[in-house]
This record gives structure tokens, C-alpha cells and sequence, in this order.
């Protein structure tokens, strides 16, 4: 999985302060301060005159069900219609690769899968009908593109111990190569239970006790 940051609102945090201090009649600060006051009191519309852009390679097609229930992002996927998958790359789990019997098995099914693509295309079958036999581990490349208010909400669910690992992966990767240009942003970019100081899972990883057990 390679995660890039293509493009961000220019002077991010100037512009989340200029919209902010409209609404109380002030003067934007150099240091942030008027960004972090709206994050910590929940006045968060102002967050979303930042945007970014990522563009995102080897995730599977597995994961994009996932991505896409964020309704409040902009989304751009290699096309299984229009481009053809001949020797597509596939995702193994961690878990499979760890399992010699596992990766074997599994390794041996995608050639199958291969073959018979390729099969149905040298047949004469269109890409866009071809394409029903992929597996959900196929290999895509998407474009995504987020306001900073919903990235931030995007953290909370994907970066939970509790969320399934490729998309935590995926989240972590976006949010390193975000913190490493604008590191005003790392304790926005969080779980949802660093944000609470309680965890609202009935599963939890421990970091924080959960919501159940404080209320009683």
C-alpha cells in the first residue's frame, strides 16, 4: 500500500482561521489558536475549508466498501470496466501470509483467477463482464478527497484498534503523510476514544475504559 498526499487547501490553517474569524469578528492568528478553540468547542463547519487530496495504490476492492460508507467525501477508482486486470496484484492478509498452507492455497486460487480472466478475454468477453470473476482481493488504485472535518471523523472510526486492519492501515498511512507536512493537525487525526477519554465499543483494546463501565 503506498499512501500520497497530492494536493491540500493552499495555507490550510490560514484559511480554516479566516472563515472562523468571520463568524466572531476577529483577526486571524499565525499560531492557530482560533482553529484549535473551534476543534476543542465543537465549532467544527470552519474545518471544512480544508481539503485534501490523496491518491492511494495496492488497497483491495475489498476495502472500498468500506471507504465508502464516508458519504462526505469525493471518491475516484480505477475502473474494472474500462482498464483490463491481466496479471492483476492481489492483497494476502496477515494472517494467510503467516500460514504456510494458507498462502499456498490462497496464492493458488488467484492464479486460477488469473487464468480464467484471461481466458474469458482471449474469448472475446468484454472487460466489463470479464470482470464479474475478480476477487474482492484485487489490487485498485482510488482517489479520495476530504474536507479537514471530515477526516477528522474519518480518524475516530478508522484508526480504532476495533476497525478492520486494512483500513487502519490505510488511515495511518494517511494521516503520516498529513502530520509529516502539517503537524498542527496530529491531535485532531485521532481515535474516537482519545477524543472522548472512554471507549464506546463493546469490544475494546483497553486504552480506555469503556462508556458501559463508567455510567454503571
Amino acid at each position: 500500500m503506498n499512501v500520497t498526499l497530492v494536493r491540500v487547501t493552499e495555507n490550510p490553517v490560514n484559511a480554516i482561521e479566516q472563515a472562523a474569524s468571520n463568524c466572531y469578528d476577529s483577526t486571524p492568528t499565525k499560531s492557530g489558536a482560533i482553529m484549535k478553540s473551534c476543534y476543542k468547542s465543537g465549532h467544527h463547519s470552519v474545518l471544512e475549508f480544508c481539503n485534501f487530496h490523496f491518491h492511494i495504490e495496492g488497497v483491495s476492492r475489498a476495502l472500498l466498501a468500506q471507504l465508502t460508507r464516508h458519504r462526505m467525501a469525493s471518491y475516484a477508482v480505477r475502473s474494472q470496466r474500462y482498464v483490463r486486470e491481466d496479471g492483476f496484484g492481489f492483497v494476502i492478509p496477515d494472517t494467510i501470509k503467516k500460514d504456510q498452507f494458507s498462502s499456498v492455497l490462497y496464492r493458488a486460487a488467484m492464479d486460477k483467477i488469473k487464468s480464467a480472466y484471461d481466458g474469458l478475454i482471449k474469448s472475446g468477453i468484454p472487460p466489463e463482464d470479464a470482470r464479474y470473476i475478480l476477487p474482492n482481493a484485487c489490487e485498485t488504485v482510488v482517489d479520495v478527497s476530504m474536507n479537514l472535518r471530515e477526516l477528522i471523523h474519518f480518524m475516530n472510526e478508522r484508526l480504532c484498534t476495533r476497525a478492520q486492519w486494512e483500513i487502519r492501515r490505510m488511515a495511518t498511512g494517511m494521516k503520516n503523510v498529513v502530520t509529516e507536512q502539517y503537524p498542527e493537525f496530529a491531535d485532531m487525526l485521532v481515535p474516537k476514544c482519545e477524543v472522548h477519554g472512554f471507549c464506546p465499543e463493546e469490544k475494546t483494546c483497553g486504552r480506555h475504559p469503556r462508556l458501559n463501565d463508567l455510567v454503571g
